[in-house]
């Protein structure tokens, strides 16, 4: 992720299943709907799974690197499940207006409170409050 927005690109549909794993290295796929360098904010068309859209892009603003960052945090929870988040609902309007209003998914038992307190930093409602790909 981070090689990816040095670049300047935003992925805007980050989720558990565009993440491979070679050899004990992860990597990001699917580029379908990713922006290029050259646009500092996407259109205003939401695209991507539910759960690991920014609730500021869920509320009609532009995709940014900093959404990019949400979706990170919504991985970090489902790795700690080992569940995608929000699994036993409908992925609806009511789940994005929660979303936009603040819920977000659980953390599996026995995760560190380190851990939780940086996927809750990546998941902040504030998108500048965020850290950066780099600082992750």
């Amino acid at each position: 992720l981070e090689n990816l927005h040095k670049i300047g690109y935003y992925h805007k549909n980050l989720h558990s299943g565009n993440i491979l794993q070679i050899d004990n290295i992860p990597y990001i796929s699917d580029f379908r709907i990713s922006e290029p360098p050259f646009r500092l904010k996407s259109d205003n068309k939401i695209c991507g799974v539910l759960p690991y859209i920014a609730p500021e892009v869920l509320n009609g603003e532009s995709y940014t690197l900093l959404s990019d960052i949400y979706s990170f945090g919504v991985i970090m929870a489902e790795l700690s499940t080992g569940k995608p988040p929000f699994y036993n609902r409908k992925h609806d309007a009511n789940l994005a207006l929660e979303i936009y209003n603040g819920i977000r998914p659980e953390f599996g038992k026995g995760t560190p409170e380190i851990y939780k307190e940086l996927a809750h930093k990546c998941m902040n409602a504030d998108s500048n409050q965020r850290p950066t790909a780099n600082e992750l």
